[in-house]
């Protein structure tokens, strides 16, 4: 398999060195977006129960509450969860509904694993496709939110990120990757 690779490096005018070398950026590519996004993540947290707990306690104490707070929780809660479904595809902490895998034989189970990733990737290019569509739709109507008065695009637009963002997981030698996804079937995994 290794060996494959190498001549189709070479096929296309590429040597080994800078086939290594592109791997190695891309790797460190991944690795640093991996760091980002768990920052993001965990600032997203503290920020929404910050946020949270302030409004719970306004409504409660001041008899007041801050109209924006809910709507801007909502809408971040939609880049927790896409980002956080990219690092669980990449950790392979994703979680499956496994009734029907764990009943099937190995062949059954190659074949299940790639449907799966094949709905995966199907069904995250669609979310891209109409969230950017979407995105420029809200551009173009000039639509904002109705208690913060920001540009509606502003919260849609984390849709199509957070899809390409488990995209590269789902497609990178980290997350699922061909050798993982190879590695898995085979042994009947998934």
């Amino acid at each position: 398999m290794r060996r494959r690779r190498i001549n189709i490096l070479l096929r296309r005018g590429a040597t080994l060195t800078e086939g290594i070398d592109r791997m190695k950026t891309y790797k460190t590519i991944m690795n640093g977006l991996t760091k980002v996004e768990e920052f993001v993540l965990c600032v997203i947290t503290v920020v929404v129960t910050a946020i949270t707990f302030i409004n719970v306690l306004s409504r409660y104490v001041f008899h007041s509450n801050f109209a924006w707070s809910e709507e801007l929780v909502i809408n971040v809660f939609i880049l927790m969860i896409m980002l956080g479904c990219a690092l669980a595809t990449r950790d392979g902490s994703m979680i499956t509904l496994s009734l029907i895998f764990d009943n099937v034989g190995v062949g059954g189970k190659k074949i299940l694993t790639v449907i799966d990733t094949v709905v995966n990737l199907i069904f995250y290019a669609i979310l891209i496709y109409t969230g950017f569509n979407k995105v420029f739709d809200q551009i173009s109507t000039g639509k904002e939110t109705f208690s913060l008065g920001w540009p509606e695009w502003v919260f849609t637009i984390l849709l199509p990120i957070g899809s390409i963002i488990y995209l590269l997981f789902c497609v990178s030698r980290r997350g699922w990757g061909w050798k993982n996804f190879l590695a898995e079937a085979n042994a009947g995994q998934g």
